[in-house]
């Protein structure tokens, strides 16, 4: 599916880009507005389309002394359809959420990073996962990686799109850190943390408390 604009997954053209600006909002919009706020087509272009979604009643129109201002009409029975639609990128997170609390150890970090963080994933790009376990874990045991296998194929079937992780100790990802390696910026940029502390955190130095004589 589109990650960054799933109702385009079902309506491909220039209605899905009017409706994600209208779901998005309870106020009431003009044309001109509409296509300001929206990442597809221009405003000559989505005219037609506002007058086909009035004619069918799930865009209400009011005129107004400039023209008209069109809303979603959330008393439409399709309404509810549109909006859960344009909120899946939220119901993925939740799911994928949830999958981390099934995994076996619980990880201490789970966080989406690139295209999928940013906002910038359409239907061609993978999911990004970065997970970090506890020292103790041995992040090539059957029974991790069977669980990740388990969830990439849920992604997949809810998706569309694939479900790719990368694991490490929390040693490891200090090692990461000591090295330079490049990666490690884009984590701390944009990385979503869904699960324990931000990588930020994971990374700063332990205090210990002060012995008592």
């Amino acid at each position: 599916m589109d990650l960054s604009a799933p109702l385009r997954s079902i309506a491909p053209g220039l209605d899905s880009a009017v409706l994600e600006v209208l779901a998005r909002t309870e106020s009431s919009l003009s044309s001109t507005q509409i296509a300001r706020l929206s990442a597809r087509g221009t405003r000559a272009g989505q005219l037609p389309v506002l007058t086909r979604l009035v004619e069918h009643g799930l865009v209400a129109a009011e005129r107004s002394n400039t023209g008209f201002l069109y809303r979603l009409n959330r008393q439409h029975v399709l309404a509810p359809a549109v909006l859960a639609v344009t909120a899946a990128r939220l119901d993925i997170v939740g799911r994928v959420t949830t999958g981390i609390q099934e995994l076996e150890p619980l990880p201490v970090h789970a966080s989406f990073f690139g295209s999928f963080a940013r906002g910038e994933a359409d239907e061609h790009s993978d999911l990004d996962l970065l997970l970090v376990t506890d020292n103790r874990a041995d992040p090539h045991a059957a029974v991790w990686t069977d669980g990740l296998l388990h969830l990439s194929d849920q992604v997949l079937a809810w998706t569309g799109n694939r479900l790719e992780t990368l694991t490490f100790t929390r040693s490891r990802l200090v090692e990461l850190v000591a090295q330079g390696e490049p990666i490690v910026q884009s984590w701390l940029a944009d990385s979503v943390t869904i699960h324990g502390p931000t990588v930020a955190a994971l990374l700063r130095p332990t205090r210990r408390k002060p012995v008592r004589a």
